[in-house]
């Protein structure tokens, strides 16, 4: 069963949630704080962190920068706060996802079990870009200095796809379906934050933007190394 690491202070919204995502088959553990949190996430080791902004002990975009770094389970964010900026901010701080409440239950479902498929998708084991050494099973990038960046799941899932495409461009839209599951809207620049993370863990510096080119109007090409 994937297992689901609910963060949430409002028992009446936890136990509906816990009972929704029970019945849909995960196994759900349940955190009121981001103190608690902190102190379960490493004894009962989710799959899937999903996450709500406004605790009462820390800020919630403090824990989901924490729960990225860690670099081992996907983190969807489950939040009151429906403005461009919260959901660009926590996709910036490593979020896989961002689902505003309330929530449709069937889609909040289907999501959690999408980024659940991301992370336990076989991926091809090692990728050499611009000297950057990526592991998309272990979800690491060691860049040419030898600093090692972990990649949450839908940043290993842009890359997996780009690097499918053996050089050739990958339209947004076609990410925004594989990655996000839902079509690209002009406004939504959630895959463009995406793609600055992956650069900036690519490269120390502005050669990230060489290794994944942007073409206007089209998309994306990953440049994998010639030799």
């Amino acid at each position: 069963m994937p297992r689901v690491l609910l963060v949430e202070d409002e028992p009446a919204v936890a136990t509906a949630m816990i009972w929704l995502l029970e019945a849909a088959g995960f196994d759900v553990a349940h955190a009121g704080s981001g103190a608690e949190a902190m102190r379960l996430k490493p004894v009962f080791q989710p799959d899937i962190a999903v996450v709500d902004l406004q605790l009462p002990d820390t800020s919630g975009v403090s824990l989901v920068r924490w729960l990225a770094g860690q670099g081992d389970c996907a983190v969807l964010v489950l939040s009151g706060l429906s403005e461009e900026i919260d959901r660009v901010t926590c996709l910036e701080l490593g979020a896989d996802d961002y689902v505003v409440k309330p929530p449709n239950p069937r889609e909040l479902v289907a999501r959690l079990h999408a980024l659940h498929r991301r992370s336990a998708a076989v991926m091809p084991s090692r990728l050499a870009v611009g000297g950057a050494q990526i592991d998309l099973e272990a979800r690491q990038i060691t860049d040419p200095t030898g600093a090692q960046h972990a990649l949450t799941a839908a940043e290993s899932a842009v890359l997996a796809i780009l690097a499918a495409a053996g050089g050739h461009v990958v339209s947004r839209d076609t990410l925004f379906q594989a990655v996000l599951h839902r079509p690209w809207r002009a406004e939504d620049r959630s895959i463009d934050q995406l793609i600055f993370q992956l650069r900036r863990k690519l490269a120390p510096d502005d050669r990230g933007r060489r290794l994944i080119q942007s073409e206007r109007g089209a998309g994306y090409r990953l440049l994998p190394d010639k030799s």
